[in-house]
């Protein structure tokens, strides 16, 4: 299964339970069965991050954490464990633990910048120790997994033991490097003479990890080697493309086995199967399956796309293929994970063995996708098949990727994943948390349609009331939201003329607090003239009415994941999107997953919440603080041609932006917003350069705009930064006023992230101005320069500032 590389290139038991707004959390309220039931089947997700350093190992620098490969943070296993996973995979590179094979003969100057040969790497070792403390301390447990496909990427060493092109990196973080890919060669188990990677080395490794983890309480299992495939044929020692030596994979397995037994006599042991770890292939691949040992459990990996390779999100191009792996020809449909899982736990049956899909998905952007996983996970749990989804974890591409189990942030509550709605349903747990969206702005007497969901599990109908407090036609006061998972329900609403209106929710006493937040729709006939009433409402309107993103500092939490409102001194992590840019299933979040669990993570800051005259804003100030991110994707013909998580808009577009800061000094320089694409160097941006506001633009074929404003803010005064860009027109604004424009028409540059009070492109973060952040308002459309002036002037009431 190629899903990694495809990424990298990208019945219910008790009563009805809410969790209160944090979403799931260790106190859960009377009635709860969220948590892991003892001597219940394990369940968990893969804690994705520590892996994915694989492309830049050996040649280049691209072996930074929290950068090039992100460790799982501790809120991360907290969370999981509040809502009743017991135990995770996590999946780790063998290179970055063990930099050097104990039989690698290497001179002076490269065991000085490598290390010794077979010795652990000590800052990946406590990356491990620290996620195994977080499990201990959750009280759940944690199971290794050596991600390498059988393979290891090393350096070629001379005869006198050097390195060509050696070179340590002056960041101690980032490991050494050769300057010369011919350098680099990859190693492949192999049973031949001459073999590049040897049974000893493979024993070598797992006896150091039982060794040093065997008595860790957090430890849940040795995952011996994910995904072999495309060994060497009989005799060679390169890799095939078919014809692979099937034997040389379990021969491996069985040493390795051997040798952690000697250590650790009880830890399970998790076995792959050859072919991707095939769920599909486990009974035919695998000669001399089952291995002898105590406390075997074997592994295979399943997803639910026609090739079964993780990496394609489209029901209807799936289906098209009219291929089924696992069985050929005939397309897939609601069953076809449960028949593929069926396969593997049919032959754990007759083998009297214990079975674990370490890896399955759940594509977010169609519902077909949610009743075939159901359908496969609620089976392989009544059978007693172990679970794991993939993927969780803090590294970024992971957020809101088209099969994810990543929580998010939306109305001041955490948004639990969709997968494990589906997951806690199959186990029997239910707790579930209510949202929702929809848009804010229409004209009297047409209706706007709101949804009202859940996320979570829920065991029981959830019905709620919602009503009124200006007139308007509602299409029904009564909702029901369906037992299960992800249940949604959905109404109209239809207004007078010219009026606000506040749409509020109501239940019975089980859920007093837990229903959406008041909801606002406007019918202003002028939301501009309406500013003399209320500039909060015009500009409310205004935002409604481009369906525009709003952030406020105010509602700044210390977490996305069970997290509490920021005080001042207190990081900032989570910003709720309170205008009209969401949309079910698509949360305009703005988060900051870095992991600053230990000093080892890197020098990288974070925001702090600040309290200045009363207004609160997030501190920016120190050198390489990382910001708050909204990561979504982009369009992808033949895998996801229509992804749910979009931004609002692309470069080429008309959009605007407008931010409410202040600088420290008079030569700040930097990102205060961007809209951009991760993986390419195109971006809109608003910034500083040496504290004089500025605009910036660079599209796909390398357009460049550069708007900047001729004089510096005041130091340590709150001003109103606004950038507007439509097809042949950009300006720059500050306090209200036009201080630069241009004439620019950008080429189709598709945006799948923003970003505040930093940025990031091509793969590498953008500094931040290093200033102070109230409020951030962006969205499509082209407002009129006395919409934007009420935008402005709502946006310095965030600040303390009163602009006419």
């Amino acid at each position: 299964m190629h899903r990694r590389k495809f990424s990298q290139a990208a019945v219910a038991l008790g009563g009805l339970v809410f969790v209160p707004k944090s979403g799931c959390t260790p106190q859960q309220l009377p009635g709860s069965n969220s948590s892991a039931r003892a001597g219940a089947t394990a369940m968990g997700t893969n804690l994705s991050g520590m892996e994915w350093a694989a492309p830049g190992l050996r040649f280049g620098m691209s072996t930074m954490p929290n950068l090039d490969f992100t460790v799982p943070r501790k809120a991360d296993v907290a969370y999981l464990a509040a809502c009743g996973y017991g135990k995770n995979r996590l999946p780790i590179q063998w290179e970055l633990l063990q930099p050097m094979l104990h039989d690698t003969l290497a001179n002076a100057a490269a065991k000085s910048m490598i290390g010794n040969p077979g010795v652990f790497h000590a800052g990946y070792e406590s990356y491990i120790t620290g996620v195994l403390d977080a499990h201990a301390a959750a009280g759940t447990k944690c199971i290794i997994d050596c991600h390498n496909y059988c393979r290891y990427q090393d350096f070629t060493f001379q005869a006198d033991g050097s390195v060509i092109g050696l070179t340590a990196p002056a960041d101690p973080l980032r490991r050494p490097y050769t300057t010369d890919n011919k350098q680099v060669q990859v190693r492949i188990f192999a049973l031949a003479a001459g073999a590049t990677l040897k049974q000893s080395n493979f024993r070598d490794f797992w006896t150091r990890v039982a060794t040093k983890w065997q008595s860790h309480p957090g430890l849940g299992g040795y995952g011996l080697m994910n995904e072999p495939h495309d060994l060497p044929q009989p005799g060679s020692v390169i890799a095939s493309n078919g014809g692979e030596d099937l034997t040389i994979w379990p021969t491996f397995a069985q040493g390795a086995i051997k040798a952690i037994r000697a250590v650790d006599a009880s830890t399970p042991i998790y076995v792959a199967g050859n072919g991707w770890d095939s769920a599909m292939a486990i009974s035919t691949q695998n000669p001399g399956f089952p291995l002898s040992g105590a406390h075997l459990i074997y592994e295979v990996h399943m997803y639910l796309d026609a090739f079964s390779n993780g990496a394609a999100f489209d029901y209807d191009t799936e289906v098209a293929k009219n291929f089924s792996a696992g069985f050929g020809s005939g397309a897939i449909g609601p069953s076809t994970g449960l028949d593929r899982i069926k396969l593997a736990t049919d032959w754990a049956k007759a083998k009297g063995v214990k079975l674990a899909l370490t890896e399955v998905g759940m594509p977010i952007d169609d519902p077909r996708w949610q009743e075939m996983f159901k359908k496969a996970v609620t089976y392989a749990h009544s059978v007693g098949c172990e679970i794991y989804s993939w993927m969780g974890g803090s590294h970024w591409p992971i957020r809101n990727y088209a099969i994810n189990h990543a929580p998010g942030w939306h109305q001041n509550k955490t948004l639990e994943p969709l997968v494990s709605g589906v997951l806690e349903t199959s186990a029997g747990r239910a707790h579930a948390t209510l949202f929702d969206d929809g848009p804010g702005y229409a004209p009297a007497g047409t209706p706007v349609t709101i949804t009202v969901y859940a996320r979570g599990n829920l065991a029981a109908p959830v019905t709620l009331t919602v009503a009124s407090n200006n007139g308007g036609t509602l299409s029904k006061s009564s909702l029901t939201i369906p037992a299960g998972p992800n249940g949604k329900d959905t109404y109209t609403y239809t207004s007078a003329f010219n009026r606000v209106a506040t749409l509020s929710y109501a239940s019975d006493g089980q859920l007093a607090g837990q229903v959406p937040p008041p909801r606002k729709i406007f019918s202003l006939s002028d939301p501009v003239a309406y500013a003399a009433t209320s500039v909060p409402d015009a500009a409310l309107a205004i935002i409604a009415k481009y369906s525009a993103c709003k952030w406020e500092l105010a509602d700044g939490y210390t977490d996305f994941m069970q997290g509490a409102p920021a005080a001042a001194g207190q990081v900032v992590r989570a910003i709720s999107d309170s205008g009209y840019g969401s949309s079910p299933g698509n949360a305009m979040e703005m988060v900051n997953w870095t992991n600053k669990d230990s000093a080892a993570m890197g020098t990288m800051a974070m925001p702090v919440m600040r309290v200045t005259n009363g207004k609160k804003n997030s501190d920016h100030t120190l050198d390489n603080t990382f910001g708050f991110w909204c990561k979504k994707s982009t369009p992808a013909a033949g895998t996801e041609p229509n992804p749910t998580n979009r931004v609002p808009y692309n470069l080429e577009d008309a959009h605007f932006a407008i931010a409410a800061v202040s600088v420290p000094s008079a030569n700040n320089t930097g990102v205060v917003f961007q809209a951009s694409q991760a993986e390419q160097l195109y971006t809109s941006e608003l910034g500083f350069t040496n504290s004089q506001p500025q605009a910036s633009w660079v599209d796909a074929k390398g357009k460049t705009v550069q708007l900047t404003s001729p004089t510096r803010l005041p130091i340590r005064t709150p001003s109103v930064l606004a950038f507007t860009s439509v097809p042949g027109a950009q300006t720059l604004r500050v306090n209200s006023a036009v201080v630069a424009k241009s004439s620019a028409t950008f080429a189709p540059s598709a945006c799948n992230q923003m970003l505040i009070g930093w940025g990031y492109r091509s793969y590498y973060p953008r500094d931040g101005f290093r200033g102070s952040i109230y409020a951030v308002i962006t969205g499509k459309g082209k407002p009129s320069a006395d919409e934007l002036a009420v935008l402005e002037q709502f946006l310095g009431t965030t600040a303390g500032l009163t602009l006419k």
